[in-house]
């Protein structure tokens, strides 16, 4: 029964001379009226949120990133230094003869040398480094396109970036490790020979020496067995 028809029967009844069911009539009608307004709109909601309501995207990229790695390393190296040294020494011996008509000069030479050698060995560090690309693919969901696609790029990136360093690092590391290497080397050969420098004038002076007392005891044996052989 519509709210119309309540309203009538109610004026209806009052007019018989029964009004206290006029009212009630009249209320009656009115909730009908709003169950049905209110299940109107409700139905009117339903059907425009059902129509902006969207299903999940799912967006996949490729991405090729470039990468330099940098690595650090220690090594060790040595260098042996070697310096010859030589001093010649000439001596003279005169001896006089046993029946006394005269002498014997004798003179000698002698030579003596020695081979300075130093080794050292140094530990240095050093930074080697190296670039390389790779390449990434990734999958992402999101209500929008966009969003999706853009998920789906940095995950790319990302894994592009891995693989990169996954390449790089060693080239770095073994870069890394050679000028290690080198820097030592160099430091080690600079070393050794500074400390071989640092003797050959002691060591010149020693041998000089020696090589002068050794010409002139060659002398001298020589003055004496020439003399003998003469008288």
């Amino acid at each position: 029964m519509g709210p119309d028809r309540l309203s009538g029967l109610s004026r209806r009844l009052r007019s018989a001379a029964r009004p206290s069911l006029g009212p009630g009539l009249t209320v009656l009608g009115a909730a009908v009226a709003l169950v049905a307004v209110v299940a109107g709109g409700g139905s009117a909601g339903d059907g425009g949120s059902g129509a902006g309501s969207t299903d999940a995207v799912r967006a996949c990229r490729t991405a090729k990133e470039s990468v330099t790695v940098r690595r650090q390393a220690r090594a060790r190296a040595s260098f042996t230094a070697r310096r010859p040294l030589e001093a010649t020494a000439t001596g003279s011996a005169t001896e006089p003869l046993a029946d006394g008509t005269g002498e014997v000069t004798v003179t000698a030479t002698a030579r003596r040398g020695r081979i300075l050698v130093s080794r050292v060995a140094i530990a240095s560090s050093a930074t080697g480094s190296a670039t390389a690309s790779g390449e990434g693919r990734a999958c992402a969901v999101a209500a929008d396109r966009d969003e999706a696609g853009y998920r789906a790029r940095l995950g790319a990136e990302e894994r592009a970036r891995r693989k990169a360093e996954r390449r790089a690092a060693p080239r770095a590391l073994e870069t890394a490790r050679e000028r290690a290497e080198d820097r030592s080397r160099t430091r080690a050969r600079a070393r050794a020979q500074e400390r071989v420098e640092g003797r050959v004038a002691e060591t010149r002076q020693r041998l000089q020496s020696e090589a002068q007392e050794a010409a002139d005891r060659r002398a001298f044996e020589a003055a004496v067995r020439s003399a003998s052989e003469r008288s």
